[in-house]
């Protein structure tokens, strides 16, 4: 077994959680790319060492996959979490702030619509204040709180989809670094 037949291995290796056919394209592209190099007179050697470790090409396309299936659930978050703080340093910030302000804004739309309904029932403390002393209670009040947790809903929902969106893009971004190194 040469030595392009031990990396194409490792990388499938990687590659287990995707579907065959993508799986099989992965590897005839990667092939490819090797091929082309060695036909430019490149030492086969000199063109694994610029694609890297077999384990992270093949995490970052399974990185891809999970993004663009929709299948990106909290475990896999944390999986390309991992993956991208040790591929760069802006994942270090990047990542960890908008996975906290997602669960941040989330929590809050679902703390202060629930607090505002069970205030209805019970009497809590802390009342919503409007400017010059104005004090909403009772369905003002939930309406108000409706209205912030959408507010925070959305806020949560754009943070989620940030996300993602710089994870594909750190993804693709990798891959097409190891391509054309």
């Amino acid at each position: 077994m040469n030595d392009v037949e031990k990396y194409l291995r490792k990388v499938s290796a990687g590659l287990y959680r995707l579907p065959e056919n993508e799986k099989n394209e992965i590897l005839r592209e990667i092939q490819s790319h090797i091929y082309e190099a060695e036909s430019r007179q490149e030492p086969v050697q000199v063109v694994l060492d610029k694609l890297g470790s077999p384990l992270k090409l093949a995490q970052s396309y399974v990185n891809i996959h999970s993004i663009d299936s929709g299948s990106l659930n909290f475990r896999s978050v944390l999986s390309n979490m991992a993956f991208f703080m040790s591929a760069g340093l802006s994942g270090v910030f990047v990542l960890p702030t908008l996975l906290i302000m997602t669960f941040t804004f989330l929590i809050s739309a679902i703390g202060i619509v629930g607090y505002s309904i069970i205030n209805l029932f019970i009497d809590l403390p802390g009342n919503i204040m409007l400017g010059d002393g104005v004090v909403l209670t009772g369905f003002s009040a939930v309406i108000v709180a409706l209205i912030v947790g959408a507010i925070f809903a959305i806020l949560a929902y754009l943070s989620w989809w940030t996300l993602r969106k710089y994870l594909l893009f750190i993804s693709q971004r990798y891959k097409k670094l190891r391509m054309l190194k």
